[in-house]
């Protein structure tokens, strides 16, 4: 399950030129369309060849996520404000190499699964949207995918993501945070730098 929800999440990876006037909706069904055709295309290669895997999440993934939103939200504001921006940079560095390797190792896992999404949920008290989502798969239960989104740059970033009901910087901060408390930051730094995901 663990690695399937990985595939579900590297169709956020593959993005074109979109305006932020745009709806949300449309903008990620686009974002899905493109990536199942980028991995139906490479779909052996892929298997055979995890480089050419990370080169796709980190030439398309990175793009579209709004890093700092998501080490924030993953570390919680007591801890992002007392950093440094030494700091903050090597954490942000360190989690987003975690979370391509991650990813990377589930994009061959694309089985002809099917998105559909609810019209944009807009914020009265402020910019960000949340977008509603279905995974359909032949044979099982509809999985629901909630995405967190704010306008920059004439686009979209996405801010966080929630997959059958578990965000996925929460997920990330009940792996972070007690080793954190344990061994301190900076010790907790060069781990991140060297390591992979324990989950896999």
């Amino acid at each position: 399950m663990k690695k399937l929800i990985s595939s579900i999440l590297l169709f956020v990876s593959f993005v074109g030129i979109t305006s932020a006037n745009a709806d949300p909706s449309a903008y990620l069904e686009g974002i899905a369309n493109t990536m199942i055709k980028e991995i139906e295309q490479n779909k052996e290669a892929l298997k055979a060849d995890n480089s050419l895997a990370e080169k796709l999440v980190r030439d398309h993934l990175l793009p579209v996520i709004d890093k700092e939103s998501f080490a924030k939200s993953t570390l919680g504001k007591t801890i992002w404000k007392d950093l440094t921006d030494e700091q903050r940079g090597k954490f942000i560095d360190g989690y987003i190499n975690r979370v391509i390797n991650k990813y990377a190792k589930g994009l061959s896992l694309y089985d002809g699964q099917a998105f559909e999404f609810d019209k944009a949920e807009f914020s009265d008290k402020s910019d960000k949207v949340r977008v509603k989502s279905e995974m359909k798969q032949e044979g099982s239960t509809p999985l629901d995918i909630y995405y967190i989104l704010k306008p920059a740059n004439d686009s979209w970033l996405i801010t966080n993501m929630s997959i059958a009901g578990t965000s996925v910087t929460k997920s990330y901060r009940t792996q972070f945070l007690p080793r954190i408390k344990e061994i301190g930051f900076d010790k907790f730094l060069e781990e991140l730098a060297t390591q992979t995901d324990p989950e896999e």
